[in-house]
């Protein structure tokens, strides 16, 4: 009798334990209820538990989905001319090197008849921007710079020198000229005289500094050198140097024998640049 109920007791704990593993079963293997979640789960394998997916496993790597590649954009078609003229220079350079290297008549002849054609090309490329620079006043460099016209070249050259002298003039009353020389170097003679014309005519005080104490007509009071040609670094005579003595600043105007109008042209050159640099 009771090994009778021992063992019904046993065999309803045991149903009872299917019955629990059974339900654990099914809850895991469709989350939702109903006929259509196994069918769901077949599917789509992802959404299943990770311990029902045998294949994967616990470690199993999978490689994330590859995107499709972008369409690149088509790069912008050069214009036709382009194309057409890097043409034209690939063949004229590929006739003219095949002539180098093979000049019979045929080579030759083949370079030369491209050649002209395109020389006949930029001639006619000329024309029309001379004939386009004549339209429009602002694309004419003659106009805002150094004229080509023989009497247009002469009035721009006076009114340049006009230009040029005022602003010497102007420099004189500031500023002074020294000047180093040997005794014994003719070209210093031969610089004096020009020196001493343009000192009268805008009005400069020239110190004179002789390296060899010998004097020269046009100065004969010069100032021996007691150092001055070293702290100027005076290494070729006749030299010649502008000097503020406001500010004890000295700038090298030339060296060698200089014209008048080298003179006037560059020391006005260096008043532009003084007048530029105040404040």
């Amino acid at each position: 009798m009771r090994a009778t109920v021992r063992s019904s007791r046993l065999g309803a704990r045991g149903t009872v334990a299917v019955l629990l593993v059974t339900t654990m079963l099914c809850v895991h293997a469709s989350p939702v209820p109903g006929a259509g979640a196994q069918t769901r789960i077949a599917a789509d394998p992802h959404d299943a538990a990770y311990w029902l997916r045998h294949r994967e496993g616990w470690f199993w790597y999978r490689d994330p989905p590859r995107r499709a590649p972008r369409p690149k954009p088509d790069a912008a078609k050069p214009p036709q001319e382009l194309v057409e003229f890097e043409a034209m220079q690939e063949r004229l350079e590929n006739l003219k090197r095949i002539a180098i290297m093979n000049p019979s008549d045929a080579n030759l002849v083949a370079y030369m008849r491209y050649q002209r054609m395109v020389m006949d090309r930029s001639e006619h490329f000329a024309q029309r921007w001379q004939r386009l620079v004549w339209r429009v006043p602002d694309l004419d460099y003659g106009l805002t710079g150094r004229p080509t016209n023989a009497m247009a070249i002469h009035v721009f050259d006076e009114q340049q020198r006009d230009r040029q002298k005022r602003s010497v003039e102007r420099l004189a009353a500031t500023h002074g000229l020294i000047f180093v020389f040997r005794g014994d170097c003719p070209h210093c003679h031969r610089f004096a005289p020009i020196l001493k014309r343009f000192e009268e005519a805008f009005g400069f005080t020239v110190l004179a500094i002789s390296l060899d104490g010998r004097a020269l007509p046009e100065y004969p009071n010069a100032r021996p050198d007691n150092g001055m040609a070293a702290r100027l670094n005076a290494t070729a005579v006749p030299a010649l140097y502008l000097t503020a003595p406001a500010t004890r600043e000295i700038t090298p105007v030339g060296f060698g024998v200089m014209s008048t109008s080298e003179l006037v042209e560059r020391v006005a050159a260096l008043a532009e640049n003084t007048s530029t640099d105040r404040p």
